[in-house]
């Protein structure tokens, strides 16, 4: 049957292009090129009657679930796939459960604690710290979600992506549960531009926070005892 899916784009995310990858299209993104109409990037494909898996590529490296399955499965690797679920008789089915999400509390410090951070830290030095480390603690979780960190650096780029599920075993769904998200800062085959970077965290593909902090290099005192940044 002939299945219509849409991307509404924000401006927490400009989007140069995207594609629908799925199991319908081998998961080739040249099979799944949208088409932007107003603040929309829309698709019309063929999808034969079963369960099918897909997610959307943006920008030929962000690859994030749909918003609008509200139905969210692992393959055999563990990773968590948007469903299309398409009946024999050629009617596409959905879930139309209801579920939450609710973060409670969110601390930015280097290093993973098991409790919460008194203070967010919003710089960082590379000839010290060694992480930058973001926690997130959950609570009224019910149903199955993927989390995803998207870590752009001070050019802009995206410099590395990390997703994660969320799930609570029905009756603990208000016991919190918190998830860690970070980046290293001692790989020396990496380049960490000094400035302003950026992490940006979506859950089943829709944006729900960000957060900027600097990246910088400091080596050297000034006469006057002060800490002098050196690029």
């Amino acid at each position: 049957m002939k299945v219509t899916f849409e991307y509404e784009e924000t401006q927490y995310l400009s989007i140069k292009s995207i594609a629908v990858i799925g199991d319908f299209n081998a998961f080739d993104a040249s099979k799944g090129e949208m088409k932007k109409e107003g603040d929309k990037w829309v698709l019309e494909c063929i999808a034969e009657p079963g369960q099918h898996f897909y997610k959307y590529l943006i920008n030929d490296g962000i690859k994030l679930n749909d918003p609008l399955a509200n139905l969210y499965l692992p393959d055999d690797h563990g990773e968590l796939w948007s469903v299309l679920m398409i009946s024999e008789e050629d009617v596409r089915l959905y879930n139309n459960a209801e579920y939450t999400v609710h973060i409670e509390q969110y601390n930015i410090s280097s290093n993973i604690h098991e409790g919460q951070v008194p203070n967010n830290k919003k710089d960082f030095n590379l000839f010290i710290d060694k992480k930058v480390v973001t926690r997130f603690e959950f609570t009224s979780v019910t149903g199955l979600h993927s989390v995803t960190a998207i870590w752009f650096n001070a050019l802009g780029e995206v410099f590395e992506i990390s997703e994660n599920h969320l799930y609570t075993p029905e009756g603990d769904e208000d016991k919190p549960l918190v998830i860690w998200f970070w980046i290293n800062l001692e790989d020396s085959k990496r380049t960490y531009h000094h400035g302003l970077w950026t992490m940006k965290l979506f859950i089943d593909g829709q944006f729900v926070l960000e957060d900027k902090f600097n990246i910088g290099r400091i080596s050297t005192y000034s006469s006057a005892g002060l800490l002098q940044s050196r690029a």
